[in-house]
């Protein structure tokens, strides 16, 4: 699996505890990433909205998409490898993801 920009992906989740415990996570890196091919910066996505999370409405899924209302976590940064990647789940519209984007930019400055 080689996801780009947008994508949701299933990875383990760093934030709990026990190796069977995952959780989708959105690809929030470019290719100017220095492992582009190997590792991605993502975003959690949470079943929990919390203040500061970004709903994952239905018109925001190009394709594909999560069983029940989900938000996008833009402070909760993981950096997946790809081998650690189970499965995709589908792909967020470009302006959605670019949204997502620039609320975890305002994390950084």
């Amino acid at each position: 699996m080689r996801p780009e920009r947008g994508d949701v992906v299933r990875s383990r989740d760093p934030f709990k505890l026990g190796s069977e415990k995952q959780r989708p996570w959105l690809i929030v890196s470019n290719r100017k990433h220095p492992f582009s091919e190997e590792q991605y910066l993502a975003v959690a996505i949470s079943t929990k909205e919390y203040d500061h999370s970004i709903a994952l409405r239905p018109a925001v899924w190009e394709t594909g998409g999560v069983p029940r209302e989900s938000f996008a976590s833009p402070w909760a940064v993981h950096s997946p490898r790809r081998e650690d990647l189970v499965a995709w789940q589908g792909r967020l519209t470009g302006s959605c993801t670019e949204r997502i984007v620039d609320v975890v930019q305002t994390y950084l400055r």
